[in-house]
C-alpha cells in the first residue's frame, strides 16, 4: 500500500475486494461460483482505469475470496480491520469495498458502526457475474470510485451503491434478489429541512470483535413455540433479534418464553424486529406478545433496522461492554446496553 501524500485534486481510491458476484463467472451448467477471483479482479481493474477521469488513482488489495453468503462475525472482524488499516495512510482520499450482495447490508452496518474518519466509505457488488454479457459490476464500481473520490461524500459513513442508487449504511436492506437496484433503505419520510437524525451516525466508543459475541436472529412467525428462543439460549447466545409480525409483535407460546427468560436471566438482551419489509418496529400494541408488553418486560425494538443490522449493532454492543472494568456483572452490561440501544439504531 502506498503512503504518498495525495493531494485533494488527484485522489487515491483503494479497492479492498473480497469476492462475491461482481468477479463470479458462470460454469457450463449455469451455476454462479464466487471464488478464486484474480483474474476477473484484474480485469475488472483494468477496465476501471481505463474509463476514470486521469487525475483519480486506484489501488486494490485483496482481503477475502468468496461468495458472502459465506461470511459472518469472523469477516466482519476482518473487514472492519482492512479498511482501518488502509484509512491509517493519510494519502488514501476514499475506500471503496467490492461484496457480494446476500450479506452486504450486514458488513456495510459493521463498518458504519466504526467509521470515524470523514473520509468516505463506499460499498458496491452486482447481481450479475463479471461474464454475463450484460454485467453490472463495472457500473457500479466505476460509480463507487467516483463517490469516494468526490469531496461531497466526505463525514456521511459508509454508502451502499448499486444501480445507481446511492444509500447510507443504516436501515439498508437487499430488497431483490435479481433486480440491479438491489437494495433499499428502510426509513421514514423527511423534508429537507427536517433532516433525520440518523445523519448524526453515532459511532461505538471502541472496537467490536463480532467473533467473540453470539447473538441469533430467531424467526418467530404465527404458531411458533419456544424451541428456537431455549435452543439459542442454551448455545450461549448473549441476545437475541426476535424477528416478530407486524410492528414487532410476538406468538404467544414465544412471548411466553421471553417474559421467563427476562425474568431468570436479565444478562440476555432481547430485540424485537419485524418480518415486514418497511416501516417501524415500535412497542404499539398491548396484549400477550404485543410491543407494548414485551417493553414492559425490557426487550427493545429494532426501529428501523431488520434483523440482520439489529443483529449487528447488539453484538457489536455487546463486545464492546464487555471490554468495561471486569467487576461490571454481565445484568449490569445488559442494563447499559438497553439504556443506550435507542443512540444507536435508525431514528431513536
Amino acid at each position: 500500500m502506498t503512503t504518498a501524500e495525495t493531494s485533494t485534486d488527484t485522489p487515491h481510491i483503494v479497492i479492498c475486494t473480497t469476492g462475491g458476484t461482481i468477479t463470479a463467472s458462470t460454469t457450463p451448467e449455469g451455476a454462479v461460483v464466487a471464488g478464486d477471483s484474480d483474474p476477473a479482479t484484474q480485469a475488472m481493474l483494468d477496465e476501471l482505469r481505463a474509463v476514470l477521469p486521469e487525475q483519480i488513482r486506484v489501488s486494490a488489495r485483496a482481503v477475502i475470496d468468496a461468495d458472502s453468503s459465506t461470511f459472518g462475525p469472523a469477516e466482519w472482524d476482518l473487514l472492519v480491520d482492512a479498511v482501518a488499516d488502509v484509512l491509517s495512510d493519510p494519502g488514501v482520499s476514499g475506500v471503496v469495498v467490492t461484496h457480494g450482495t446476500d450479506t452486504l447490508e450486514e458488513t456495510a452496518m459493521a463498518l458504519d458502526l466504526h467509521h470515524d474518519d470523514p473520509r468516505p466509505v463506499a460499498i458496491t457488488g452486482a447481481q450479475r457475474p463479471a461474464d454475463h454479457p450484460e454485467a453490472d459490476g463495472p457500473a457500479n464500481l466505476l460509480d463507487a470510485v467516483l463517490l469516494a473520490a468526490d469531496p461531497v461524500s466526505r463525514d456521511l459513513g459508509v454508502l451502499v451503491v448499486l444501480g445507481r442508487a446511492i444509500l447510507q449504511a443504516r436501515g439498508v436492506r437487499k430488497w431483490h434478489t435479481t433486480d440491479p437496484v438491489a437494495f433499499a433503505r428502510n426509513s421514514p419520510e423527511h423534508p429537507v429541512e427536517d433532516l433525520p437524525p440518523e445523519l448524526e451516525r453515532p459511532t461505538l466508543p471502541g472496537r467490536a470483535r463480532f467473533a467473540d459475541t453470539r447473538v441469533d436472529v430467531i424467526a418467530c412467525p404465527p404458531g411458533a413455540d419456544a424451541v428456537a428462543v431455549r435452543a439459542s439460549v442454551d448455545a450461549g447466545s448473549r441476545g437475541l433479534i426476535l424477528e416478530g409480525s407486524g410492528s414487532g409483535n410476538l406468538p404467544p407460546l414465544v412471548a411466553d418464553a421471553v417474559a421467563q427468560l427476562a425474568d431468570d436471566r436479565p444478562d440476555i438482551v432481547m430485540v424485537v424486529s419485524s418480518r415486514v419489509p418497511r416501516g417501524e418496529a415500535t412497542p404499539a400494541y398491548g396484549g400477550r406478545g404485543g410491543g407494548a408488553e414485551l417493553a414492559n418486560r425490557g426487550v427493545l425494538s429494532s426501529g428501523y433496522l431488520r434483523s440482520g443490522q439489529a443483529r449487528v449493532l447488539l453484538a457489536a454492543l455487546l463486545s464492546v461492554a464487555d471490554q468495561a472494568p471486569a467487576d461490571d456483572a454481565a445484568a449490569a452490561v445488559a442494563t447499559e446496553i438497553r439504556r443506550s440501544w435507542p443512540k444507536y439504531h435508525l431514528y431513536s
